[in-house]
């Protein structure tokens, strides 16, 4: 038996407190363990011994020995985001109930390293919580056998016993889309996060579904990362990119954003909407608020104790948990401002037929072509040249207009068309002679524009009225505005809030004697009163028209109704229904002329009965409003539109409506 003591200052070990006793270190093992095998005399003197020495056992030796430690460790690839932090603070809470440790490892996001700290921790511990692993399937499936028991966080391994607890990211991608798009976001970007990570793959899966659900919704994606540097190093990507919302991998690549943002002068959601993910404690802080993503990271936590303390008792540790998570509206985003239209001058492309008359004026709403504008120079005399407006589209990119069909060549989208000005036909091909019936005659006048002058979203035009000898019979005063409106929500077609609307107005004067506007029906064919501004639809599409008055073309038809609608329902594979709204916003309102079986068109009719006058100084003016609302509409909800914006007619007019 050796007498030698442990040195001053030094802490005293079993060998010490064995040699002490003048015995085994097993013995000493088996007596701090409790074992009933040890002579009581012996054990009485390994006791003292102790006490003499202050020997304290250590733990971790006495786990080994015992086969546990009581630990458990935990591995992160960014302990530094709060939201693994609070994932952490579930796991420590719900062990420490249990009796448990938590030894934490932070693998900084580099992937290499996570196979080696996993294996470092489970030496160590009694189980491993596996927290957003980065490593590829096959590598992760052969680690996991390594470390049982095991618990995946934020990962799934399909037909793996492994038990995981999880977010369902694709679902809360596709609920922040939805709500941008409601907001009226048509082009957004995703600042994507580690390439690794399932939950950026999840989110991508998102993305496409939230794409083949709303329809024109452009989502970008660019990389990005995880951290708050991350999103400040985006801020000039997201600027080139014109989108007018952004969603963020995570909070901190959000919070990141703003604040470069806030330093380049972009005011956040005044100019563009920020989005993050995992509502973070900071993101209800942030100014302004953070729209978000919650999830439950607490409870994520504890759920994957939960499965790994059942697995170390030898259980299964059950089925993968899935949380769902919310949509948390702050201030960071809103609804896109009113767009300002722009109109550009474009010219068309070599080789292209349709529409393709001319330069043409082209008017967008952020990204979206609605209404080409062209000037008609390049049509035959019997088109009657004019301009006209085709294509015009909604929104999510139905055309709703056509150019030239076989039934009727000379008609063109939108035009301000008239049968019959003094015998002169603005309309374009046959004429209607009371003794000949349609004649094909060299009497087509021509519109030429003078002048176009752009502002803002009107766009306003002064227009000649030549006769086919040359002399001017009108001279016009046009404006086109072509606008983005906000629909009631009561009569979003959709869900959609947002649609086109196009109001083309006209006065025209004569200064050299009174003109007289006629059209077939003034001379001897019945109902055939078309003249005026005139809306031809696509052809070969189901079609139906409704108005104030009652169902039907026939109700709609010489009808003064408030409105009308023509509701174009999807036609080929893939389109959408389609509504276009028809007014009339002038005070003297003309009757409508309306065609649904035999060729769809809808038209304001200048002379539906007797011919109309045009004097010097009794100036004729009229006008057309149309909204292209995306989906089909009843009648409650185009009056409730109707109603709608007869209010803000009287508003801005300082009336009462």
């Amino acid at each position: 038996m050796s007498n030698r003591l442990p040195r001053n200052g030094a802490t005293p070990t079993i060998s010490d407190v064995a040699a002490l006793a003048g015995v085994s270190k097993a013995t000493v093992s088996r007596v701090l363990n409790g074992k009933a095998t040890v002579d009581l005399v012996i054990t009485d003197r390994v006791i003292a011994s102790v006490d003499e020495l202050g020997y304290r056992p250590s733990a971790l030796a006495r786990g080994l020995s015992l086969g546990r430690t009581n630990t458990v460790g935990v591995v992160v690839p960014d302990l530094e985001n709060p939201m693994f932090q609070e994932i952490l603070r579930g796991v420590t809470r719900a062990a420490a109930a249990d009796g448990y440790r938590v030894l934490v490892t932070d693998t900084e996001e580099d992937a290499a390293d996570e196979a080696a700290a996993a294996r470092e921790a489970r030496r160590r511990c009694d189980a491993i919580v596996l927290c957003s692993p980065r490593l590829a399937e096959a590598e992760l499936r052969a680690l996991v056998e390594e470390l049982h028991p095991v618990v995946l966080v934020n990962r799934e391994l399909d037909g793996s016993p492994v038990p995981s607890v999880s977010i369902d990211y694709a679902s809360g991608m596709e609920a922040v889309l939805t709500e941008l798009h409601t907001l009226g976001h048509r082009r957004v970007l995703y600042l994507a996060g580690p390439a690794a990570s399932q939950g950026d793959r999840l989110r991508r899966i998102g993305i496409t579904r939230a794409r083949a659900t709303h329809g024109r919704l452009e989502v970008e994606i660019i990389g990005s990362g995880s951290a708050l540097a991350d999103g400040a190093a985006s801020v000039e990507e997201v600027r080139r990119s014109q989108a007018t919302a952004v969603v963020a991998f995570n909070d901190l690549v959000a919070l990141g954003l703003v604040s470069a943002l806030r330093r380049v002068g972009v005011a956040v959601p005044a100019q563009l909407s920020v989005v993050g993910f995992d509502d973070i404690p900071f993101a209800a802080f942030s100014v302004p608020a953070l729209s978000t993503v919650s999830v439950p990271r607490r409870e994520l936590g504890a759920e994957a104790w939960t499965r790994l303390h059942d697995t170390i008792g030898g259980a299964t540790g059950g089925h993968p948990l899935v949380f769902r998570p919310r949509f948390v509206a702050r201030d960071s985003a809103a609804a896109v401002a009113p767009a300002r239209t722009r109109w550009e001058t474009v010219l068309p492309e070599p080789g292209v037929a349709d529409g393709a008359a001319g330069p043409a004026l082209l008017a967008r709403i952020d990204a979206d072509d609605v209404v080409a504008l062209h000037d008609g120079t390049d049509l035959p005399p019997q088109d009657a040249p004019r301009p006209f407006a085709h294509p015009i589209t909604s929104l999510a990119g139905r055309i709703v207009t056509e150019r030239a069909p076989a039934d009727h060549p000379h008609h063109l989208g939108l035009s301000f068309a008239v049968a019959d000005v003094d015998g002169t036909s603005y309309w374009g091909g046959r004429t209607y002679l009371a003794d000949r019936g349609s004649t094909m005659l060299d009497n087509h006048g021509t519109q030429r524009v003078r002048q176009s002058d752009i502002h803002g979203h009107s766009l306003h035009q002064e227009l000649d009225w030549v006769g086919a000898d040359g002399a001017i019979q009108l001279v016009e005063d046009r404006t086109t505005v072509v606008s983005e409106i906000a629909v009631p929500s009561t009569a979003a077609a959709d869900g959609d809030p947002r649609a086109v609307r196009i109001t083309v107005s006209s006065t025209l004067e004569c200064s050299a004697g009174p003109v007289s506007i006629g059209s077939p029906a003034t001379n001897g064919r019945e109902g055939a009163g078309y003249g005026g501004w005139f809306w031809r639809m696509p052809a070969g599409v189901p079609r139906r028209v409704f108005s104030a008055a009652g169902p039907g073309e026939e109700t709609a038809h010489g009808s003064r109704a408030a409105w009308l609608v023509f509701v174009l329902d999807a036609g080929a594979a893939g389109a959408h229904p389609v509504s276009v709204l028809f007014r009339q916003p002038a005070a003297a309102t003309f009757p409508w002329f309306v065609r649904a079986a035999e060729y769809p068109g809808v038209g304001v009719s200048l002379a539906s009965v007797t011919r109309t006058i045009v004097s010097p100084g009794s100036p004729l003016v009229t006008a057309l409003d149309a909204v292209v609302v995306d989906g089909p509409l009843d009648a409650e909800q185009a009056d409730t539109i109707h109603r709608t914006l007869l209010a803000a007619e009287a508003s801005a007019a300082g009336s009462p409506a």
